[in-house]
């Protein structure tokens, strides 16, 4: 997990300042600022690109469940760009004010707008007015979709919240703020919904939030804890706290579970307007601005503790709208300047859940396959999950993980029900493990099955656990052709050859597949890879590289540190020459393109170096199998690999190189040869499979 305060430091505030009103009696339960000292510097965000092609301010922002389409509402407009191209796809016009909230439908073919008086449905592909939903009398502030993508809720500036449900001519619920309600949200589990309260234009009145039970509208919890309105709410991911937003520059921190404050995080100088709470469980991003003094500011920082973890001066004017993407690498900011700022925040992506999980079509990356996310049964209402293989420690560490009895919030509503434990044909180390395993895993409540058809019928998407990379493709068909998402531990086979297949007959029969070492993500990898230390020219991993017979030598173990390897440096890498170290073990140089160099040594732990332009960094750590596990249910959840078919055919390709470097005596190899032959070996064996 990301880093996380131990102990939660609340300290009281210091003096009031004569520029805020005195605290009244309950403010004084919340007059106490989340510190932690000794902090870090935060890190200084960088923007990876700015559009400027808005003629008026930019009101709302939503990203797409696939991230590949922003939502950016102006005045009478919406624009939907392109996030790679950062072309305008498409625009709509409900022409009626500021399009002041926006909420993307869970499998994002619809997109809700909301304006003056109203919230308007539109048909993203076609551009069609699908439905014009009328009853509130002013502004629509904001809207946002339960968690099961039935129903839906808006906020409005006639002091009410509207509880709707899809398709409906008329709203189900009517919620009384007593305030203009700035800011929805909804709980995670769907019985809650909250509300941010206040009235912007009077900037001496106090703001408020209520939470309210969804199904029947009474008054759950009301905080009156702001000095002025309230303009945006969040839950945390396991809805336990709730963060909200306000003129009074505060973003304030409730336990709701007790029913009181935790404290307040006062990093901003101006009135904050908006806040996301990050899928990871800790973090929490605010912006901010719109005073004539301060700073338009985006910051990263920890909800528990108060500490400053990353920021960014963001936009010249006020800071109106934010909104996070799906997969938690990227922010994107517009404001009164007319523009869209997406900042890159990955280094926070450390296997976190999908934060709306669907059971829809989803496309998928070019370089992969397309097709149906799981869906739960009716009658479990849980995604049941299958292992392939019981001849590896994960299979069980996997399995402790889903079937906990309290499982974390990133894994929720996925249960291990099946495995089919033949592995490995005839590696001792494997076999011998099986009954073993077999044992233990009957105790995690996994059925025991006798043939990978057998798995195929119980369940809705698959791990792939065979510790020995040989029989990888044989296994994997059948789950493609049943169109069951796959993960496949490392390695994803025992040859190159294999694994260009297995990622042809993943387009063929259109299933998506990934594969990935767990130690892709260790905290500090991806803080390099996030750019914690800028581009990186140099990098040295270091990872036991046990040979095994049956596999090219670094297939085996060494795998976990190539991995790590790739992870920073990124695809790009041209040729390798394989050595030995100082030490008579394995050493592996490889040249990537812009001169930059990355080396792989065989060793006894999972460390490494890598070299940036803001200096050094360590990378390489294996921080258990848990953050793996939630990106495999993310990417079951989703549809979408977190690693590229291109990143992960360049590691085996650098690896195949390794071994054809060794064969020559230490000679330069191409990865483009080594990929040439295995592309034409793989061609024979997909030609051959039949069609689903």
């Amino acid at each position: 997990m990301f880093r996380r305060s131990l102990l939660l430091c609340l300290f009281l505030a210091g003096p009031v300042v004569a520029a805020d009103p005195p605290l009244s009696p309950q403010l004084l339960d919340l007059g106490k600022k989340l510190t932690k000292t000794a902090a870090a510097k935060p890190k200084e965000l960088q923007s990876t690109a700015r559009l400027t092609t808005f003629t008026s301010w930019v009101t709302s922002l939503a990203f797409s469940p696939d991230d590949k389409t922003l939502a950016v509402g102006v005045k009478d407009a919406v624009q939907l760009v392109d996030v790679e191209s950062k072309g305008i796809r498409r625009e709509l016009n409900p022409k009626s004010g500021q399009v002041r909230a926006l909420a993307f439908s869970p499998d994002g073919k619809r997109l809700i707008t909301g304006s003056y008086q109203r919230a308007t449905i539109w048909n993203v592909e076609t551009g069609e007015l699908v439905q014009d939903l009328k009853g509130h009398r002013g502004y629509v502030t904001s809207i946002v979709f339960s968690p099961d993508g039935k129903k839906f809720a808006t906020g409005c500036e006639d002091d009410s919240a509207r509880i709707w449900t899809v398709g409906a001519e008329a709203a189900e619920r009517v919620l009384k703020g007593g305030l203009p309600v700035m800011g929805v949200a909804w709980s995670p589990d769907g019985r809650l919904l909250a509300g941010a309260c206040g009235d912007d234009i009077r900037p001496t009145k106090a703001g408020k939030v209520i939470v309210w039970d969804a199904a029947s509208g009474a008054v759950s919890n009301e905080f009156e804890l702001h000095t002025k309105a309230a303009t945006g709410v969040a839950f945390s991911p396991d809805g336990k706290f709730l963060v909200s937003t306000s003129v009074d520059e505060h973003v304030n921190v409730y336990n709701l579970g007790e029913g009181k404050p935790l404290g307040f995080f006062g990093g901003h100088s101006r009135p904050t307007n908006a806040v996301v709470m990050y899928p990871d469980g800790e973090t929490a991003i605010s912006i901010s601005g719109g005073r004539a003094v301060g700073k338009n500011e985006l910051k990263v920082w920890e909800f528990e503790s108060g500490e400053e973890l990353a920021t960014a001066e963001a936009h010249e004017a006020k800071i109106s709208a934010m909104a996070l993407s799906h997969d938690g690498r990227v922010v994107a900011t517009g404001g009164q300047d007319k523009t869209v700022a997406l900042w890159n925040i990955s280094f926070l992506a450390i296997g976190i859940p999908s934060a709306k999980p669907t059971a829809t079509t989803t496309e998928v990356a070019a370089d992969t396959a397309v097709a149906k996310a799981p869906e739960a049964p009716a009658e479990s209402k849980v995604v049941r999950a299958g292992i392939i293989g019981l001849d590896t420690s994960h299979a069980i560490a996997f399995t402790k993980t889903l079937n906990a009895a309290k499982p974390n919030a990133a894994v929720a509503g996925y249960r291990m029900v099946a495995v089919y434990p033949k592995g490995s044909p005839d590696i001792e180390s494997s076999v011998k493990r099986v009954p073993g395993y077999i044992e233990e895993i009957k105790k995690l409540d996994v059925e025991v099955v006798d043939s990978i058809d057998e798995l195929l019928k119980k369940v809705d998407v698959v791990f792939l656990e065979t510790n020995d990379g040989r029989p990888h493709f044989e296994q994997l068909l059948p789950v493609l052709k049943a169109g069951k998402p796959c993960f496949i531990d490392k390695p994803i086979a025992a040859s190159l050859t294999d694994a260009v297949a297995i990622f042809d007959a993943a387009r063929k029969y259109k299933c998506p597949v990934f594969s990935s070492s767990s130690l892709r993500f260790g905290k500090n990898t991806l803080a390099v890879r996030g750019g914690s230390i800028g581009k990186v020219s140099k990098c040295e991993t270091t990872s036991p590289a046990s040979l095994e017979p049956t596999h090219p030598d670094l297939f085996w173990y060494g795998i976990h540190g190539v991995e790590s390897l790739f992870t920073v440096m990124g695809t790009g890498c041209q040729s390798v020459t394989r050595g030995k170290s100082a030490e008579g073990q394995i050493e592996v140089v490889g040249q990537w393109s812009g001169d930059r160099v990355g080396t792989f040594r065989e060793g006894k732990g999972y460390t490494g170096t890598a070299t940036g332009e803001q200096g050094t960094a360590p990378v390489g750590s294996y921080d258990g199998y848990d953050p793996l596990v939630f990106e495999i249910v993310k990417f079951f959840r989703t549809g979408q690999p977190p690693v590229s078919e291109a990143e992960t055919l360049e590691i085996y390709a650098f690896m195949e190189a390794a071994d054809e470097s060794k064969r020559q005596g230490g000679a330069k190899v191409t990865l483009e040869s080594v990929l040439t032959k295995a592309r034409a070996e793989a061609q024979k064996k997909i030609a051959d499979l039949p069609q689903k």
